[in-house]
């Protein structure tokens, strides 16, 4: 597979451009640094969109055997969490920095618009690999439960501050404490009721964006 044979959407490309410029712009105009790293956020959120990308290209040219198709699907899905995730950032938005306050709202809101249309293109492509071999119903109750594991890798990475690759780096904890949650819900309360709110966000948001795209096919 080639790497032309990945499509990024124009609006993504342009939106990715804002917000890299914001940023840029925010340490020349305010000499900081602070929010640098929502561009490492972002190329977080382009890793299952390429994943995705090439999972889809192999499917399409029924190439894509059942290994590829497993560790492939893994991969993507404990990195899909990352693209929703940076509309968490919000909270790293100070009101004791008043000058910058307004300025930092729209970097914040340019690179989480950027890692939400991401992973509705991401979950798009996996939706229509799972489509291939499963019927609607089916296909639909897949893409909730990866919406859901999408949900609660948000909390994760929000409250506990996990990242993605900690399965692998810090393997005993991570499992422990995701234990603990499901062995003990009612110490974590919140846990539960912030996957919920993320899954929510993420499934109606899901929607509307599938059905603004087929309004635009049917008007053309």
């Amino acid at each position: 597979m080639d790497i032309k044979h990945i499509y990024f959407p124009k609006q993504i490309l342009i939106l990715l451009l804002l917000a890299v410029i914001l940023n840029i712009g925010r340490v020349l105009i305010f000499h900081s640094n602070y929010f640098i790293y929502l561009i490492w956020n972002i190329f977080l959120a382009v890793i299952p969109f390429i994943l995705s990308s090439v999972l889809l290209w192999y499917a399409n040219n029924k190439k894509l055997n059942k290994t590829l198709l497993i560790i492939g699907g893994v991969f993507w899905l404990l990195l899909i969490p990352n693209a929703p995730y940076i509309i968490t950032d919000i909270i790293h938005l100070n009101h004791n920095h008043i000058p910058s306050l307004l300025y930092d709202t729209f970097l914040v809101f340019s690179s989480a618009w950027v890692g939400l249309l991401l992973g509705m293109y991401s979950i798009s492509h996996i939706e229509k690999i799972i489509h291939i071999k499963y019927n609607n119903k089916t296909t639909s109750l897949i893409i909730a439960f990866i919406m859901l594991t999408t949900s609660f890798g948000m909390y994760l990475g929000r409250f506990m501050r996990f990242n993605s690759w900690d399965i692998f780096s810090n393997t005993s904890y991570f499992f422990t404490n995701i234990f603990r949650i499901i062995l003990k819900p009612y110490n974590y309360v919140d846990a539960y009721l912030y996957t919920l709110l993320f899954f929510v966000f993420i499934y109606v948001s899901y929607k509307a964006w599938k059905y603004s795209l087929i309004e635009q096919k049917s008007n053309t």
